[in-house]
């Protein structure tokens, strides 16, 4: 009888141990953090009930329990017009942008529109039917993430308008990792990839981008930010305790989401980022590059504090070298703080000087680097094979104005 006490004593406490450790399912509800889509249900929605609404979302907008606004906001008696989607649809499963104006979903709302194919005029026009447009999307805080090129438009669509827009704020992905990266040059200003006025790395909410952008640039604008509650700036976002809610088919996870940071800018190369494989940004090769066994131990020997290699092969499903057995490595990231800029910079530097196949994406005159990084320095300095410090002095003026200019636009 007692062996069997000590039995069950022993399974208590692991039971105990296991319901109490720290994890997404059973969090402290003093410490985690609220999205601004809770915030507005718990706190505001009662404002508008009854009222006509635009919502701007996808598949990310969603409270805690995974619930969508969708049906949030008809709970609360919030009339739902229509709903404009973003790139990979409403639903985040598209991998390009989907070529039809309305997109058939089983979601029981009126019409649901993608927002890349509406004119300005057809945009204005649903919005002034409206009493307020509600935005509701996971950003991944990089200028050329379409979602905050989707944002400023909205901005702007809206200015000296009546109607109110309204922000429900979630968490930046890559607020720890700050400012970092070129400020937008306007001669390389592209309407859905490179559109806000700010750094590669913005380090602000998608809240306090709308804050600043309306604040310095569009003044007419009725805007309502709906802020996170327990938020810090420098979170990771697994410290949030709110799901992970994939922005794109092709950042599964939130070690992919980071990679991906500090990778996208190869994306103007002729380098595969292993779209079309299980490990999107996380794998990078190329049907060109006969040792990744040298690869990577180079790239080891290189010291980046942040992140490890190992050899791979890989064959990608579609894009860049579809059913072409592509060689390279699988980038882990194993922590801290980086550049996303100096570690794109660094990587395509070393395939530059080391494989002669390795060319930037060109089309016609235009390099599509030069919208990516807001810049043609970035590709200039590495034809010339100018060290990292020395571009980046280069290019550190308007960074630094930005990032203290951006310092009263905070929310958190």
């Amino acid at each position: 009888m007692k062996k069997n006490l000590v039995i069950i004593s022993i399974l208590s406490i692991i039971l105990l141990r296991c319901t109490t450790e720290k994890s997404y399912y059973l969090p402290s509800s003093s410490t985690r953090v609220y999205s601004g889509l809770e915030n507005f249900m718990k706190n505001y929605s009662h404002k508008y009930k009854g009222q006509k609404a635009i919502l701007i979302t996808n598949h990310s907008g969603v409270n805690y329990n995974l619930k969508n606004n969708i049906t949030l906001l008809k709970e609360k008696k919030i009339e739902i017009l229509t709903i404009f989607a973003p790139e990979h649809g409403v639903y985040g499963y598209q991998n390009v942008y989907d070529n039809n104006k309305y997109i058939k979903t089983d979601i029981q709302t009126p019409i649901v529109y993608n927002l890349h194919k509406l004119s300005d005029r057809e945009i204005k026009f649903f919005i002034k039917q409206s009493d307020i447009v509600l935005f509701d999307i996971q950003d991944m805080g990089m200028r050329c993430y379409t979602f905050i090129s989707n944002l400023k438009h909205i901005i702007d669509i809206m200015d000296n308008l009546k109607q109110k827009l309204i922000i429900l704020d979630r968490p930046n992905p890559i607020g720890f990792l700050g400012v970092d990266g070129p400020f937008l040059e306007k001669h390389y200003y592209s309407k859905d990839i490179s559109a806000f006025p700010g750094t590669y790395i913005y380090n602000l909410t998608i809240g306090e981008a709308a804050n600043y952008y309306k604040k310095k640039y569009k003044k007419n604008v009725n805007l309502s930010i709906i802020k996170l509650i327990n938020y810090k700036k420098n979170m990771f976002y697994h410290d949030t305790k709110l799901p992970w809610i994939p922005p794109s088919p092709n950042l599964p996870t939130y070690s992919s989401a980071i990679i991906y940071t500090g990778v996208e800018l190869l994306e103007a190369t002729n380098i595969s980022l292993g779209r079309g494989t299980t490990k999107p940004f996380e794998y990078i090769g190329a049907p060109w590059i006969k040792d990744p066994v040298k690869l990577s131990n180079d790239l080891n020997k290189m010291n980046f504090e942040n992140f490890k290699f190992r050899p791979i092969f890989f064959k990608p499903t579609f894009s860049k070298y579809k059913e072409k057995t592509c060689s390279g490595v699988q980038i882990f990231y194993i922590g801290g703080k980086f550049s996303p800029t100096e570690f794109a910079y660094k990587l395509i530097s070393y395939f530059f000087e080391n494989y002669k196949e390795a060319k930037w994406k060109k089309y016609k005159s235009w390099y599509d680097i030069d919208s990516l990084a807001g810049t043609k320095k970035f590709r200039m300095a590495i034809n010339k094979k100018i060290k990292y410090n020395k571009f980046y002095f280069s290019i550190s003026k308007p960074i630094k104005k930005y990032e203290e200019e951006i310092e009263k636009y905070f929310l958190y």
